[in-house]
Formats: C-alpha cells, sequence, structure tokens
C-alpha cells in the first residue's frame, strides 16, 4: 500500500513539472521567432509588353527550396498563376493567359527569395497577385500591380479590372447583395463570412478593405449547384484590426458585368490585444499549479492516514481509554445471569 502511495506521489509531481513546463512554453510562444513571408506594401508598376516583378520573401532568410510556392489571382478561375512544388514548377492548372510567361528564380529559392517574374505584361495583369505558402501556417501576401503603356506616367497607373456595376432590375439573374458576417475570432484576427445566394451566372466573391485592396480567402471557395441549377457561393476570409476596421464583400459576375457588395465594420473589441491572448495561457498555469498543490495535499493525507506506524504513535491513555470501552461493550456475564 505504502508503495502504491509513494508512486501515486512521484506520478503527481512528474504531472505538476509537465503542467508548469507547458503553461511556460505557451507563455513564451509569442516571442519565438517566426518565419514570415513579405511582400511589398506599395503597389508595383509594369508596363505593357515588358517585364515585371512581384516581389515575396522569407524573413526571417529561410530556404524555400522544399516549400510549396503558389502565386494566384483571387478573381480568376483557376486563380493559379504559378505554382512550384517537389522541386519543379507545375502549371497543369495554371490559368491559360500566363502560359509561358511566368517563373521564379530558382537560384535564389534557397534564400527564401519565392518573387515571380512575370514577362510579356498585358493590361489584363493588372490587379492583386497572392503570394501563399502552405507550410508555413497557410501565409499569404498580397501585391498589387499597376500596369501602363510605354510612355505613360508611372504615377497614372491604375488597376485596370472589367468595368462593373449594379445591373439589377436590368439583366435577369444579377446577384442579389451578399451577407457578410462575423463568424469567430483568433488570436489578433477575425474571421468574416460572405455569402451570395440564388445566383445564375457563375459568381466570384472578393472582399476589399477601406483602401480597395482585395485580401486573400483562406479556403477555396464554395460553390455548390442545386437542383434548379443556381449557385450558392461561400467564402471566409481572416482580417486583421485596420484604421477604419471596415470590410466590403463583393459578388461579381463577369458574364453580365454586375457587381453588388455588402459593408461591415468589425468593432475593435473584436480584435483580441496580446495581453488577452496571452490571458488564459498564464491562468492555465496558475490553475496547473494549484491543482498540483491540492492533489499532493491530498495524497499525504490519505498515506498517514493509512500508515500502520501511526498506531504505536498513539498515547497510552487513549489507548487505555480504547481498552476500557471495549470491555463495557462485551459486558460481565455474571451481572446480565443476576438479572
Amino acid at each position: 500500500m505504502i508503495y502504491r502511495m509513494r508512486a501515486a506521489v512521484r506520478r503527481s509531481r512528474k504531472g505538476l513539472v509537465l503542467c508548469l513546463f507547458l503553461a511556460l512554453h505557451l507563455a513564451v510562444s509569442k516571442a519565438d521567432n517566426r518565419v514570415l513571408l513579405v511582400g511589398s506594401t506599395d503597389p508595383v508598376r509594369g508596363i505593357v509588353g515588358g517585364d515585371v516583378i512581384l516581389p515575396c520573401f522569407l524573413r526571417p532568410t529561410t530556404s524555400a527550396v522544399e516549400e510549396s510556392v503558389e502565386w494566384q489571382r483571387p478573381v480568376l478561375e483557376p486563380k493559379e498563376v504559378h505554382l512550384y512544388r517537389d522541386r519543379s514548377d507545375d502549371n497543369v492548372i495554371q490559368y491559360p493567359s500566363y502560359s509561358g510567361r511566368t517563373s521564379l528564380f530558382r537560384e535564389e529559392l534557397k534564400n527564401g527569395n519565392v518573387s515571380l517574374k512575370l514577362t510579356n505584361v498585358k493590361l489584363s495583369d493588372a490587379g492583386n497577385y497572392t503570394c501563399y505558402i502552405p507550410t508555413l501556417g497557410h501565409q499569404k501576401t498580397t501585391i498589387e500591380l499597376y500596369v501602363g503603356e510605354d510612355g505613360t506616367p508611372s504615377s497614372s497607373f491604375q488597376p485596370t479590372q472589367p468595368p462593373l456595376k449594379d445591373q439589377s432590375g436590368k439583366v435577369r439573374g444579377a446577384a442579389p447583395r451578399p451577407w457578410l458576417s462575423i463568424v469567430r475570432t483568433k488570436d489578433k484576427e477575425v474571421v468574416l463570412k460572405c455569402v451570395a445566394e440564388g445566383l445564375v451566372y457563375k459568381p466570384e466573391l472578393v472582399l476589399l478593405n477601406s483602401k480597395g485592396t482585395i485580401l486573400p480567402a483562406d479556403e477555396p471557395t464554395e460553390r455548390p449547384m442545386d437542383s434548379e441549377g443556381l449557385y450558392t457561393v461561400t467564402r471566409y476570409f481572416t482580417v486583421q484590426k485596420t484604421a477604419t476596421n471596415v470590410f466590403t464583400c463583393q459578388v461579381q459576375q463577369l458574364e453580365i458585368k454586375h457587381m453588388r457588395e455588402t459593408q461591415i465594420h468589425v468593432p475593435d473589441k473584436m480584435f483580441h490585444e496580446e495581453a488577452e491572448d496571452l490571458g488564459w495561457k498564464i491562468g492555465f498555469g496558475i490553475g496547473c499549479v494549484v491543482g498540483g498543490v491540492v492533489v499532493g495535499v491530498i495524497v499525504f493525507l490519505f498515506m498517514r492516514k493509512n500508515n500502520p506506524n501511526n498506531a504505536l504513535k498513539q498515547h497510552p491513555e487513549e489507548k487505555e481509554r480504547e481498552t476500557n470501552d471495549g470491555c463495557a461493550d462485551s459486558g460481565n456475564p455474571l451481572l446480565e445471569g443476576q438479572q
């Protein structure tokens, strides 16, 4: 019995140490250096017929030779502009207009350079490009490309997009306004859900910030079709706190040049600050310490109660009292006979 109790104490000590280690690890995890995907905050400008480089790097410098690198345009279908995986280019599902015009700097991959080179630039190339590495926590960075004709001042370059406007009431099958809602929060980010229903023409859903920049989606577009041949599109977007926290979901139907949009304002309190994010981790560590102490006390009291050596330390008067009580309980047979 004693050996079992000692084993239980040893196990509880090991559990307490493990719990403390886990709490400490969680508390300092934010301070760990993490490889980040870094692009360009300023638009990149290109000339029709020329070449352009869309910058994207791993920082601190980390080799990308073994990584999967995906360059995408969210508004296209398929959205793949260039795909590198298993140490080679894999452009089987590449959007047709980019065929033979894209490449990575293979000799620079070991230095964390995953920038995209685009040759023979076209006006239709203008827009937002996403540099995406799935194995790095699904990190993405967006680079905006402006395209202009030769001789056009670079300051006047603007992204070229199809002219879209609200065609409701003019074109049958034009999409209604999409639904935009807050799904959940994670760390210091908020996940938004955008849904468009009952669509006749093939739709695209995009999310823009207050500056009009298209933000990357978390998952592939869910585009199921019902029995009547109507589309329902759902996309999720993870957003970070901005100056205004205003985001716009657009449903676009390029076939009929139609667009409808819905805006949402995300309150500041929805974006958790770092102190709040660490609060539960610190509380978890304190809970582990208190729980370990309580378990230790319970085991100690249980061992003390069941230790046979305690009987040897019993006070003589208490032992005599217990003996007399035992005699009284057994009764006197002579007195019982007289009665």
